[in-house]
């Protein structure tokens, strides 16, 4: 059975609402408690509110906890492109190398999106494994060239030979 704190504590997260988020960590006991669908807070955040993130981390929420697809909150921020959110992730040991179950780390996901300035960062300032094949056998250059991401199979050509 969930816990009706868990409930409450993901809806106030995925709607980005620090005060009540705040409010509801003073009465849990776990900040990782799964809501009647089996998700956390952490995993439903919207993730476009970094604050939120940072709340949950400082609590003690797992950066690494994935779903039932594999995907971890960093999977998330990379496929939609939250550079503020996955900077904050990184700073509480989110592992940037962890795979979803298609062999996918955040590097694909930002790849195949598009989402150049996230490929850039991951690339520049992580120890993200830029040859990394998925199951297919792909690299997240492979991706971004079967997607048309071109500008993105340009950049990764011309920056991260030295990092395969």
């Amino acid at each position: 059975m969930a816990d009706p704190l868990a409930d409450l504590m993901t809806t106030a997260a995925a709607r980005g609402d620090l005060e009540q988020l705040d409010d509801l960590l003073r009465s849990s006991p776990n900040v990782d408690a799964p809501n009647r669908f089996g998700r956390t807070a952490l995993q439903v955040m919207r993730l476009g509110c970094p604050a939120i993130a940072s709340l949950l981390l400082g609590r003690g929420a797992d950066p690494n906890l994935q779903d039932s697809c594999g995907f971890s909150v960093l999977h998330d921020t990379a496929r939609a492109g939250f550079c503020d959110t996955m900077r904050i992730l990184l700073d509480f040991h989110a592992d940037v190398n962890l795979q979803d179950n298609d062999g996918n780390i955040a590097l694909h996901l930002a790849a195949k999106e598009g989402h150049l300035h996230m490929v850039q960062f991951l690339v520049l300032h992580t120890d993200s494994r830029v040859g990394h094949r998925n199951r297919d056998g792909d690299t997240a250059c492979d991706l971004a060239r079967m997607y048309s991401r071109e500008p993105l199979v340009l950049w990764l050509q011309g920056n991260a030979r030295g990092q395969q």
